[in-house]
């Protein structure tokens, strides 16, 4: 009876974790799904290295990156479980949790894990021949200003809507691979990419053909829409940076975050936590890409979210606090 009790446990647990989502390949072994966003972009350049240099050394979990539109699909797949693990940026954690716009309900099954790129800066990339400087001189033009569930396009979107412009400016979401071929055959006047510094698709345009980036300076200020949203942050590019940009540039965004299903096991979550904030994944991740901010002295610096038991714990016991949310 007690051997039927058993069997009959862990067929109820194998079922639980198929049914949300947690595929494994063995009883030792847990798959992760952990969306990204584009292949040139900050999350999956971060999380590409992060993934292997977690299954190189974990023999409970195996991390899978997966390309995505960005932060809010990310959110949209670790709320309904199809994935494990994700990369979000501040912002889309405050209206996610709120279930406001891009969401239509509340996002709460998510917790957080811990920082894992510096300010996802919106880069809007324009040819150095056209006359385009500064924000208001986007009026009239033809601007990709995200892809299709991304957090440049709502961040992007927000600005536009709050500074008036958008009855001005032709926006349009496009995938992000299109971006820059369409840009360099005049087929659109301006891209944005939501990255840290120095952004590969910058670096990669810069060297096809002049560019220059778009300065927001002057509308953050007179818009007051840094007040309005807090949690979207000023970030400076200083001139050279990018070859061909001579000025300091005004950008804004925010920091993105791990964040994980609030039912992953906090054994798995520990885990996860211990290897991606180690000394040797850190290194390895910010050798394969620059941008990536794998932070194991502020791990929580910027969090506004509640943070997964699993990952309490590991920051506990390394002497980190963990501050109550802001989003309860």
């Amino acid at each position: 009876m007690q051997r039927h009790s058993v069997r009959l446990s862990r067929m109820l647990g194998c079922a639980a974790a198929i049914a949300l989502g947690w595929p494994q390949v063995s009883t030792a072994q847990t798959m992760l799904q952990m969306p990204t966003g584009g292949i040139t972009g900050s999350y999956y350049m971060t999380g590409a290295p992060l993934a292997k240099c977690i299954n190189d050394r974990s023999k409970t979990i195996r991390v899978t990156p997966n390309t995505s539109g960005g932060g809010v699909e990310n959110l949209r797949r670790v709320e309904s479980g199809t994935a494990q693990i994700g990369m979000v940026q501040v912002d889309l954690m405050y209206t996610g949790w709120r279930g406001e716009k891009p969401f239509d309900k509340e996002m709460r099954n998510w917790r957080t894990l811990g920082v894992v790129v510096p300010v996802l800066a919106n880069h809007v990339v324009v040819l150095a021949s056209q006359k385009i400087r500064t924000a208001s001189d986007l009026k009239g033009k033809t601007f990709a200003i995200g892809a299709p569930g991304s957090g440049a396009a709502v961040q992007m979107k927000l600005f536009l809507d709050h500074t008036g412009l958008s009855k001005d400016v032709n926006g349009r979401m496009l995938p992000h691979q299109d971006y820059p071929t369409m840009l360099l055959d005049g087929k659109i006047d301006a891209i944005n990419r939501s990255a840290s510094v120095p952004a590969a698709v910058v670096e990669e345009l810069a060297a096809q053909k002049p560019v220059v980036l778009v300065d927001f300076s002057k509308e953050l200020n007179d818009s007051k829409f840094l007040e309005k949203y807090p949690y979207i942050a000023r970030a400076v590019v200083k001139a050279g940076t990018y070859k061909g940009e001579n000025r300091d540039v005004t950008l804004f965004g925010t920091a993105g975050f791990l964040v994980a299903h609030k039912d992953v096991p906090d054994a798995v979550a520990y885990e996860f936590t211990k290897l991606a904030y180690s000394e040797e994944c850190g290194k390895q991740v910010s050798t394969a890409f620059a941008g990536s901010n794998l932070n194991r002295k502020a791990p929580l610096d910027g969090n506004i979210g509640p943070v997964h038991p699993g990952a309490a714990k590991f920051w506990k016991e390394s002497g980190i606090a963990v501050p109550e949310p802001l989003l309860k």
